[in-house]
């Protein structure tokens, strides 16, 4: 079954480090990020994944009475914002919540696993 593993956290936090604390946050993540490719790519070969760019680019499109309507967003009350996706083919969802247990960001974020409609 295919699942979608969105990985949500505060990107305004993000864009409250320095580029010192930026970059050592990615120096000390990046070991458990490569370990956890190496576990999707055996996984699913196939694997698809994204970082997203932070909510300030992002846009919200409407149709309300025929009318288009584009604002900037998402600024809804929660801090936590999708900030990336994998799409991977596993064969159960215990697999699924295995790995997204591996994925640095659930110590300061949070994780979502959902099917796939195929």
């Amino acid at each position: 079954m295919k699942y979608a593993l969105l990985i949500y956290g505060d990107d305004a936090a993000w864009v409250d480090l320095s580029d010192e604390e930026k970059a050592e946050l990615r120096a000390q993540e990046m070991p458990r990020w490569m370990t956890l490719f190496d576990e999707l790519q055996k996984a699913d070969p196939n694997l698809t994944g994204y970082e997203l760019d932070g909510r300030a680019t992002a846009k919200v499109v409407r149709l309300r009475d025929g009318e288009r309507i584009v604002t900037d967003g998402p600024f809804a009350e929660t801090k936590e914002v999708v900030g990336g996706v994998f799409v991977i083919d596993l064969p159960d969802l215990d697999e699924a919540i295995r790995l997204a247990a591996l994925i640095p960001t659930a110590e300061h974020g949070s994780l979502e696993i959902r099917p796939l409609v195929e």
